[in-house]
């Protein structure tokens, strides 16, 4: 049997198919030992950095920025995050970590993530992203071609428009 690709980005249909209907955006991989902490379980932080690495996946692919940091890219600025831990992860376990926006305001959202294990939910998360210009204070607007992608794939809910 092969190994399955890390960092293997999955789209709704390769989720559905892998059990997880309703999440439109996730990814493969495995824990690796650096992630374990002294009690050789994932380290609760890394729950952390999982989901902010495929939110930045995530917007970059749904078109919210390129982070480019030019006058016409937004910052997106985390505003907050929190993590739901359900149980112990080790070492080597293969798990699929998913991502969908479940409500979007005119400059934020909020993130909803998920830790997979062989189709047992391991952990939880969400996130409130802001939408800011260059100068770091100003709201500013959501691209509309993002906004519409976050409806369409996320079922996502509009509030404030």
């Amino acid at each position: 049997m092969s190994d399955p690709a890390y960092l293997d980005y999955l789209d709704g249909d390769a989720l559905t198919a892998a059990g997880l209907p309703g999440w439109p955006f996730g990814y493969r991989d495995r824990v690796r030992f650096h992630e374990l902490d002294a009690l050789n379980h994932v380290n609760n932080v890394i729950f952390l950095r999982w989901f902010e690495t495929i939110r930045v996946a995530y917007v970059k692919a749904y078109g919210l920025t390129d982070y480019s940091h030019t006058d016409s890219d937004p910052q997106l600025v985390v505003r907050h995050v929190s993590a739901d831990y359900l149980s112990p992860m080790y070492q080597d376990e293969n798990y699929l970590l998913t991502a969908r926006t479940t409500l979007i305001k005119p400059s934020s959202f909020v993130m909803a993530y998920a830790v997979h294990v062989d189709g047992a939910l391991r952990a939880t998360g969400t996130a409130v992203v802001v939408s800011l210009e260059q100068d770091g204070r100003t709201r500013r607007p959501h691209r509309q071609d993002a906004i519409d992608r976050m409806v369409a794939m996320d079922s996502a809910e509009k509030a404030g428009f």
